[in-house]
């Protein structure tokens, strides 16, 4: 074969190497809505996803190497040694085989967490550390097979890693955290938290170095996970998502205590069954606790289903009390305080002083 004739081939199969991978992979995309739309089973639908994304990803990069290949083969071709080139090819080969087995073990691992944990949020974290040993793993298959010796790597890298983690003795403690967040199962992604230090809000990602926090407002605070682990936190996911909440009553003194515990009673059961933020099943409960300065204060225990609805529960049984307290004529009294003084039967009289002679007895050394 002329060289003209082995350049201008190898050229064409360079050029047709992606092309045939990208059609190839329009052809895994096609397979892969008509399957896991078919399939009904959730085990088997995963694991043809899992494998149709690989095939996805490792489609035009193994075309386009093997065609380079093939190319760099032909008699007349390029004058270089050819070890060498077919060591770079199966080292590239080894390095686009590694990133797609690294984005599939981060998939499955995450796959298996949510469904193991049940939960719908981001676990960052354990695809991250996924991926960093798949990417070790493959670069020292990809030195190996490249020719260089991987064993007294090995020795400098057991060496530097000890430097490593005295320098990174804090990011390391944050990693090792956020395992402990995860593994203990203290708090998921998706609990509503509230910490000692006063963030209140929805997990929404445990990653590598931090906890993500979502508050009631919408804004996002980021606690580093050492000091997360530490913290003193409370979990209103745990062991139950409803929740109780006291609502502070006062009343007159003059009142039916027994009917202002009926009205309370019925109003509250009104508003719990008529919200959907309430507990339909849940007893409400009335505990009259304090005689007051203006009157005698009791609480009244509603149940919501999340720790976000309370607000709204709590502002509808207020208006609704108020309504049926007016209406059955129950008093709410305002904050007033009685003072009874005793009436002054003799006039007393205060003693005149001659100031002169205060003035003489100051000057009196």
């Amino acid at each position: 074969m002329s060289k003209p004739v082995a350049w201008i081939l190898g050229l064409t199969l360079i050029i047709a190497g992606p092309l045939i991978g990208i059609a190839l992979r329009r052809v895994v995309d096609r397979i892969a809505a008509k399957t896991l739309v078919a399939s009904t089973t959730p085990g088997s639908q995963t694991a043809r996803r899992l494998v149709l994304g690989l095939a996805h990803d490792l489609a035009v990069p193994v075309c386009a190497l093997v065609a380079l290949a093939v190319a760099l083969d032909l008699p007349g071709g390029i004058p270089f040694p050819m070890e060498i080139i077919h060591q770079v090819l199966k080292g590239a080969l080894m390095v686009a085989i590694t990133f797609a087995i690294a984005r599939l073990a981060a998939d499955v691992v995450t796959s298996v967490i949510r469904r193991i944990s049940g939960i719908s949020g981001s676990v960052s974290l354990f695809a991250t550390i996924t991926r960093v040993l798949i990417y070790a793993v493959g670069a020292l298959i990809t030195l190996d097979s490249a020719g260089i010796r991987v064993t007294p790597l090995l020795g400098a890298l057991g060496v530097g890693a000890l430097a490593i983690a005295l320098a990174l003795e804090g990011t390391l403690a944050n990693l090792f955290a956020g395992v402990h967040i995860l593994a203990s199962r203290t708090v998921q992604p998706g609990d509503f938290v509230r910490l000692d230090t006063g963030e209140v809000g929805w997990i929404t990602d445990v990653n590598w170095r931090t906890t993500s926090i979502r508050e009631i407002p919408g804004n996002v605070v980021i606690v580093p996970n050492r000091k997360f682990a530490d913290a003193i936190l409370t979990n209103f996911n745990h062991p139950a998502q409803d929740m109780a909440i006291a609502v502070e009553v006062s009343t007159s003194y003059d009142s039916d205590l027994d009917q202002v515990e009926r009205v309370t009673l019925e109003v509250a059961r009104q508003v719990m069954c008529e919200l959907d933020v309430g507990v339909p099943d849940a007893e409400p409960r009335v505990r009259f606790h304090t005689f007051g300065d203006s009157g005698i204060g009791f609480r009244v225990v509603l149940r919501t289903r999340q720790y976000e609805d309370q607000y709204l529960l709590v502002s509808e049984f207020i208006k609704a009390l108020h309504r049926r307290f007016r209406m059955e004529g129950i008093v709410i009294p305002y904050p007033i305080r009685v003072l009874h003084t005793a009436p002054i039967t003799e006039p007393r009289t205060v003693p005149l002083v001659d100031p002169s002679s205060l003035e003489t007895a100051l000057r009196t050394p």
